[in-house]
């Protein structure tokens, strides 16, 4: 076809004259009936339980995920930190975690270089800069995410993350579904967390049988023992009883088995790496029906034109679904609707998404680290009163190590404890050892003795708080460039500064500062936990989606992930979005089941529980899946 009779790739709605992706004819499939954007723990719920769970009535349930990235772990969307020379020497994950990460928005700065061979090429207006990697000329310093980051490949964040799951705090942080009945909303939330927990694999006595772990615990509740200092709840089992290795859980524990079992769980799986979803093609404006996922082959541009005659159009190709869901990260979800033309444009008039990307939230986060204090370390090894595990532990360690002046063995693992949230004190804690962007300790003291303490700060969502997406700037994929406007609100700016004094009095309870992890704030968005971007609520104004996660005015756009929760949070994310990615799955479920096909979502329709029926493998009676114990050998040969 000649390039004149092509559609224009501006042109956001309706199918263009892109084939059909080869998964349809490799399949024998014509239209799958769920196609997935995003290979992280959010979009692994949706296919795991839609391929597991079934239609109730059909036989095959088929669904087709997309993901950006390549797998780059043995196995798919595994945690890399499982991988040993990391648990002994956790510092070194740190270079993982910082090499898997990709800054979204950088603001301009000075292109001069003064010391620069006078030969070499410099912009003629020095007031221009480059645009490569995520350089915005359009993005103000004052009012970035200078730390907003995402990660590209099978697993998302979950192949680093640190593993912490708690439940959101009832009346500040968790979100309301079932506003007529407390009663019903709590047993609804009861309902999901149960499930999320057993589909992650979260438990709270994995590190029971730490010596520093109860160092830390005990010395902070008696500190505090009016503040329900407990374990963290973690994604995690160890390995063997007494093992100081763990293995961390992450998308591999939710995908589960189906990469291997979908046939015979009643469904059709695949997963498809190195294929960006870039948009979505459309039908009407209200209803809105998705038509197609374009999506854009990487290894084919990777190849090289010549291998492509036809040019551009025939590296990009149309997946068709009944229904799509977009759970591709808090950022990459409204970028993918943003170049839809759903809106969050800068200008944009009319926008199908009013709220796109509006209300974000974010976690202002303070840090620091402390060398355990002299009494707390000599305490360990003092064995009187102790437990026979720590008694056997300090022994074992003096007898094969005489010239270590510590009573700590060397891979005691590490402490994990938390101060939950209130309503008086509306900030999430972690005070544990573990490995982030950021925090390593290196060569200067024993990793032994040093404590991380992060607290994290919540922040409203507000409609001044927002990203944009430029459609003349593009990122480093050819997707809209994100600029971020997001200013602290003063209310939780001064929840802030309570927030670094607590920290600070935690932290002399438990030793002096290590030399140069002094109390700070850490720079915006380095918590990673956007929200607010694809929120749920109950007004289209508002919100993007309803609180099945249904997008307002479309009969078969679902969204997942961070991004749609709406309230102000501190604590760790994941879980809950697990939970609410549970609930979706069975309105999917629902919908598929319709003899005239997906609705969009009624405003005014009264939602209801989710069905104790579709988390039927939740139940401790029937705890036949997940088994995170025995979901795969470890590796032994190739």
């Amino acid at each position: 076809m000649s390039k004149t009779a092509r559609r224009s790739l501006d042109q956001p709605e309706g199918l263009r004259n892109y084939p059909n992706h080869p998964i349809h004819q490799e399949s024998g499939i014509p239209e799958f009936d769920v196609f997935i954007a995003g290979s992280g723990p959010i979009g692994a719920t949706f296919a795991r339980l839609l391929v597991k769970q079934g239609y109730k009535t059909l036989t095959i349930i088929k669904v087709v995920m997309a993901e950006v990235g390549d797998q780059d772990t043995r196995v798919p969307a595994a945690h890399k930190k499982n991988e040993i020379e990391y648990q002994k020497d956790i510092d070194r994950f740190v270079k993982v975690i910082q090499g898997a990460l990709s800054k979204v928005s950088v603001p301009p700065s000075s292109t001069i270089q003064p010391t620069l061979d006078p030969s070499s090429w410099k912009p003629s207006d020095p007031s221009k800069m480059s645009i490569l990697n995520a350089r915005n000329p359009r993005q103000s310093p004052h009012n970035n995410l200078d730390d907003e980051q995402v990660t590209r490949g099978v697993g998302g964040m979950s192949t680093h993350w640190t593993c912490a799951v708690p439940h959101f705090l009832k009346g500040l942080e968790r979100p309301v579904i079932l506003p007529f009945s407390e009663a019903d909303d709590d047993a609804e939330w009861q309902t999901l967390y149960k499930a999320a927990a057993v589909l992650i694999g979260r438990n709270t006595d994995q590190f029971d049988e730490s010596i520093r772990h109860n160092l830390v615990l005990d010395t902070l509740q008696k500190a505090y023992g009016d503040r329900d200092v407990q374990p963290l709840p973690l994604a995690c089992h160890r390995v063997a009883p007494g093992s100081p290795y763990v293995m961390w859980h992450s998308a591999e524990n939710v995908f589960g088995d189906i990469f291997t079992n979908a046939a015979e769980t009643n469904g059709y799986f695949k997963l498809l790496t190195n294929l960006l979803c870039s948009r979505l093609a459309y039908e009407g404006t209200d209803p809105v029906k998705i038509v197609g996922a374009e999506v854009r082959d990487l290894l084919e541009e990777k190849l090289g034109s010549s291998l492509v005659p036809e040019g551009d159009e025939q590296k990009k190709y149309y997946i068709k679904a009944k229904i799509y869901v977009i759970a591709a990260g808090a950022v990459c979800t409204p970028q993918l609707l943003a170049n839809s033309g759903f809106g969050a444009g800068r200008n944009q008039a009319n926008p199908i998404i009013p709220a796109l990307s509006t209300h974000i939230t974010e976690q202002p986060m303070a840090f620091c680290q402390v060398v355990l204090k002299q009494d707390l370390v000599d305490s360990a090894g003092d064995l009187s009163g102790k437990p026979a595990w720590w008694q056997a532990a300090v022994n074992r360690h003096r007898e094969k190590n005489p010239l270590d002046p510590m009573p700590i063995p060397f891979y005691d693992p590490d402490p994990q404890v938390t101060i939950p949230a209130t309503l008086e004190r509306p900030w999430h804690t972690q005070i544990h050892r573990d490995a982030f962007s950021y925090g390593d300790v290196g060569p200067r003291v024993d990793g032994r003795l040093v404590v991380d303490l992060r607290w994290f700060c919540m922040q409203d969502g507000v409609p001044e708080n927002r990203i944009l997406f430029e459609s003349d700037i593009h990122d480093a994929y050819s997707m809209p460039q994100p600029t971020f406007e997001y200013t602290p609100t003063k209310k939780w700016a001064d929840e802030a500064h309570k927030m670094m004094k607590d920290m600070t009095d935690v932290a002399d309870k438990l030793g002096g500062y290590l030399p140069g992890s002094s109390p700070q704030f850490m720079l915006p968005g380095l918590a990673l936990h956007l929200g607010g971007t694809v929120r749920l609520g109950r007004e289209f104004a508002t919100s993007v989606a309803n609180f099945n996660s249904q997008a307002w005015k479309f009969n078969n756009l679902y969204v997942g992930g961070n991004g749609v929760i709406p309230e102000p949070f501190g604590a760790n994310p994941t879980l809950t979005s697990i939970a609410l990615a549970i609930r979706a799955a069975f309105d999917i479920h629902t919908q598929l089941r319709k003899s005239g096909g997906p609705t969009p979502p009624n405003p005014l329709a009264i939602l209801t529980r989710t069905p104790e029926s579709w988390v039927e493998w939740a139940n401790p009676k029937n705890r036949n899946y997940p088994d995170h114990y025995n979901l795969r050998k470890l590796h032994k040969s190739v």
